[in-house]
């Protein structure tokens, strides 16, 4: 933004001094033409009145093309800012989304291995119960056999 207000002020700049530089040109001109042209004994005042509103208007023409050049290119910038801005979000999302279905796989992953233990935890617990009264049993009946004899 620093940068487009950088190069309005210098085109400011710029039509100042051309403006500045085409009134003295058209001054000159002026006065070398009341210098050097042969008075017939014609008035022509009121014909450089009209030259001059003309002029005036064409000058204040110039600086509304002037300005209308400058809010295109202004807005020509803005739409290239908005277009990168786009493109970058764009990028941004699709990197997102991948990042969110890699995660849902991992969670699925989780999920399946979380079942998995679950149903280990289980078999073992089973299996110590069994372990467990199997040995109760051993010793149930070792103590029998040990109280026979």
């Amino acid at each position: 933004m620093q940068n487009l207000n950088d190069r309005l002020a210098a085109y400011l700049e710029r039509v100042r001094s051309l403006e500045k530089s085409n009134s003295l040109i058209e001054k000159q001109i002026r006065e070398w033409y009341e210098k050097n042209t042969v008075s017939v004994g014609q008035d022509y005042s009121s014909y450089f009145k009209t030259i001059e509103e003309l002029r005036n208007q064409i000058s204040a023409a110039q600086m509304e093309n002037s300005r209308l050049v400058l809010q295109i290119d202004n807005a020509k910038l803005a739409a290239d800012d908005f277009r990168l801005k786009f493109e970058n979000e764009h990028l941004l999302r699709q990197s997102v989304e991948s990042d969110i279905t890699g995660l849902l796989h991992v969670r699925d992953d989780l999920t399946l291995t979380q079942a998995d233990l679950e149903a280990q935890i289980e078999n073992i617990t089973e299996e110590l119960v069994f372990l467990r009264k199997n040995n109760e049993e051993v010793r149930t009946a070792d103590h029998c056999h040990g109280e026979g004899f």
